[in-house]
């Protein structure tokens, strides 16, 4: 049943991926049975359908193709614009994953972010739940993309983004305006690594306590995933894991995920766990809660394979020592990482290996193996923009036989195939520079070739006319003529 309040959009159908994905789904399957929820905005068809089953679902939606398709699955939708919703309707939960930029049309008044939230309250009953994502302008899937994205570029909003925006910019201030607001928080996280389909959630408190290097690496792998054969400004791998690992984890996320209620609090809360990961592999996607105890954090599987199960492995990214080493020019720490790696687990990626000590884990078990992890990490090196020590090796079948020789490796693996790794602008622009260099280096010896043979040039030139000159000469044909006369006698005197 479609209902139509007002400032519906009839031809238009939304171009952004609306929010989904199996993290949202695991976390809208607390909720409470028999509970009313409005969903706000556009919602993955799947993350509907794990909804309806024991609640009473209502959509709200501005694009009528859009409500169209969702009253024909059964789902009640009200098809307009924020402003025109009434206070009739009251509900127990409302979910706006996608956040509150796509609530408002051009058929009506354009609310800011602040009034969004004030209009999403108004429908929430006395103890209800705000289940509400923010999108972080600054966050590091903004500073890897190559267009800066404004209300005149996208075709879908029409609000002003980033410093034009009204949106809380940090977690604590998104925390302080929505208290402020009459929905005090009780549940915060920063979600990775984009806010539509996020694989990665941890809490602020994780972030700042808990095992900073095995979650920088979790960061790094959930944004490598989401920006596959991406062109990306810079490599979304280093800036996150260094984001998590500096301690702005949660000032640098894509976006927040923030569990609000409405005075008073409801009967069954609605935790959030300290932390929530999604991976998918040959068995498909598997989610798993992180949680710390006495003895180390852990990831505690709720749907997927039992692979992640266990203790979550302590250690530094082996992707970062090896790159570390190669900037530094550390032979020694190279060949002792190149040797315990390829002793250890060599058909692991480097950037799936967690290195403490000696030791050497796997982060991810279920994904993968391949057998030229070697061979991708040297093209890793020689695309990535990195100094290494063998700076005249510019192959990446040589680069591979040179660390498997620093490796111990008796022969050389399988070359890299292509791995579909983010399309990195920053790293053409090495290859540029280095194309560059090696065109000036080129084209200096070429001028001082040219010089060199110009002087040869002149200095043979000037012989030639010294020899002209001498042979020109009485002298010389005298002297000429005296040799003559000295051979034949000789040859008539041994005659």
């Amino acid at each position: 049943m479609i209902q139509m309040i007002g400032g519906e959009m009839p031809e238009y159908a939304e171009e952004r991926p609306p929010a989904g994905g199996d993290l949202y789904r695991h976390l809208l399957d607390r909720l409470p049975a028999r509970t009313r929820v409005l969903v706000a905005g556009p919602h993955d068809d799947a993350l509907i359908d794990a909804l309806t089953p024991g609640l009473e679902v209502t959509c709200l939606v501005r694009s009528q193709p859009d409500a169209e398709r969702l009253s024909a699955r059964g789902v009640r939708v009200l098809c307009g614009t924020l402003p025109k919703l009434t206070e009739t309707d009251r509900f127990d939960t409302v979910v706006a994953l996608d956040g509150v930029g796509r609530l408002c049309s051009p058929e009506g008044p354009q609310y800011d972010w602040t009034e969004s939230v004030r209009a999403l309250k108004r429908t929430l009953r006395p103890g209800g739940t705000l289940l509400l994502t923010v999108g972080n302008e600054l966050g590091v899937h903004r500073l890897v993309e190559p267009g800066t994205p404004t209300a005149a570029r996208t075709g879908d909003a029409w609000r002003p983004l980033g410093e034009f925006g009204s949106a809380p910019g940090r977690p604590d201030r998104l925390a302080a305006v929505l208290g402020a607001e009459g929905l005090p928080v009780t549940g915060l996280a920063a979600i990775w690594p984009l806010p539509e389909n996020p694989a990665l959630l941890a809490t602020p408190e994780t972030l700042r306590y808990g095992p900073l290097d095995a979650l920088a690496a979790l960061a790094a792998a959930a944004v490598g995933s989401a920006y596959t054969s991406k062109v990306v400004l810079t490599d979304p791998r280093r800036i996150a894991a260094a984001a998590v690992r500096r301690g702005l984890g949660a000032e640098l996320a894509p976006a927040w995920l923030a569990v609000a209620h409405l005075a008073p609090r409801p009967a069954v809360p609605f935790p959030l766990p300290p932390g929530l990961l999604t991976t998918s592999g040959d068995a498909g996607v598997t989610v798993a809660e992180l949680a710390g105890g006495p003895d180390g954090w852990h990831r505690r599987v709720v749907r997927g394979t039992a692979a992640l199960n266990g203790p979550l492995p302590a250690g530094r990214l082996l992707e970062e020592l090896l790159l570390t080493a190669a900037l530094g020019h550390d032979l020694p720490a190279l060949r002792r990482l190149l040797t315990g790696w390829m002793a250890a687990l060599p058909r692991t990626a480097a950037g799936n290996v967690l290195v403490d000590g000696d030791r050497f884990a796997v982060l991810d078990p279920s994904t993968a193996e391949v057998p030229d992890a070697l061979g991708r990490f040297a093209r890793t090196l020689l695309t990535g923009g990195y100094a290494h020590p063998w700076p005249g090796v510019t192959e990446a079948d040589r680069m591979t036989e040179v660390l498997a020789g620093a490796a111990g490796l008796p022969d050389a693996p399988p070359p890299p195939e292509p791995t579909g790794a983010p399309d990195i602008r920053r790293e053409h622009e090495e290859q540029l520079d280095a194309l560059r260099r090696r065109l000036a280096d080129a084209t200096e010896r070429n001028h001082f070739f040219e010089a060199e043979l110009e002087k040869r040039d002149a200095e043979l030139g000037r012989a030639k006319a010294q020899i002209a000159m001498f042979s020109g000469s009485l002298g010389y044909r005298a002297a000429k003529a005296g040799l003559v006369i000295a051979r034949k006698a000789l040859r008539k005197g041994k005659s």
